[in-house]
């Protein structure tokens, strides 16, 4: 477990974890848990050995050069630059040929009051307040946009046969669109980041009812989190990142 720097009146603490799960014989998952700059990213390749766990390595490889910058507008620009280069990147790679090589991502940015979401795909940030789950992000998915349409249930998108298409990801198109927004944050937040590996084996009111709990600390929830996907039959890889919002220490520097 890594803690924050005690710069601003808020400070975190992080866990991150991931397997390779029971089916799989590659883990095309990545992550990012960098707590000294308060970023956090979860990416999930697709394409199979040398594509998707590239394409994820290396979004991620590319958001841990990015270096946090005084004003927040201009780290955000850089952070959406970097997305649209590494997409670049994916594609090019298989250029002329029809294989894709692609990756989500999901990426959370604690900045003094406030936290900052970005995602593309079906890799997902919960929010865990006041006693409540809540998904922050909206699947760029097939079954996700049948619901919008009204043509599927919430709860009959796990059954639906096509629950694994994704409709977005870094590298599967020459043209990329990635979600953001910004929000308010307070102290007790804890947020969830994780792949797909973890929703579709646990549903939410499990993962909430395992927050909630919190005995023996984040440690001990995300790795509960992580077992109790694997029991469950591990079908895909799976990662998650914890993080847990606490006031920083009466020492330190607003």
């Amino acid at each position: 477990m890594s803690t924050s720097p005690r710069r601003c009146a808020l400070s975190w603490q992080a866990v991150a974890l991931t397997d390779i799960g029971k089916v799989r014989q590659l883990n095309e998952d990545s992550l990012l848990a960098r707590s000294d700059i308060g970023h956090f990213v979860v990416a999930d390749g697709m394409g199979g050995h040398t594509g998707g766990d590239v394409a994820s390595q290396r979004v991620v490889s590319a958001l841990n050069d990015l270096a946090p910058v005084d004003d927040f507008a201009i780290f955000v620009e850089q952070l959406e630059d970097c997305l649209l280069r590494v997409n670049d990147e994916l594609v090019d790679r298989v250029a002329g040929t029809e294989r894709v090589i692609g990756t989500t991502v999901a990426g959370l940015v604690l900045h003094q009051a406030f936290y900052f979401i970005y995602w593309c795909g079906d890799s997902r940030i919960y929010l865990f307040r006041d006693g409540r789950l809540r998904q922050q992000t909206i699947d760029h998915t097939y079954t996700q946009a049948l619901v919008e349409q009204g043509k599927l249930r919430p709860e009959q998108i796990k059954q639906h046969p096509d629950n694994n298409i994704i409709t977005r990801a870094v590298g599967a198109d020459r043209q990329l669109f990635v979600d953001m927004d910004l929000r308010n944050l307070q102290a007790g937040d804890q947020f969830l980041i994780c792949s797909d590996g973890l929703d579709k084996e646990l549903d939410e009111d499990e993962m909430e009812a395992w927050l909630a709990q919190g005995e023996g600390g984040i440690e001990t929830t995300a790795q509960n989190l992580l077992d109790r996907a694997l029991a469950r039959g591990g079908r895909d890889n799976v990662t998650l990142i914890l993080v847990k919002v606490v006031p920083a220490s009466s020492g330190s520097q607003g």
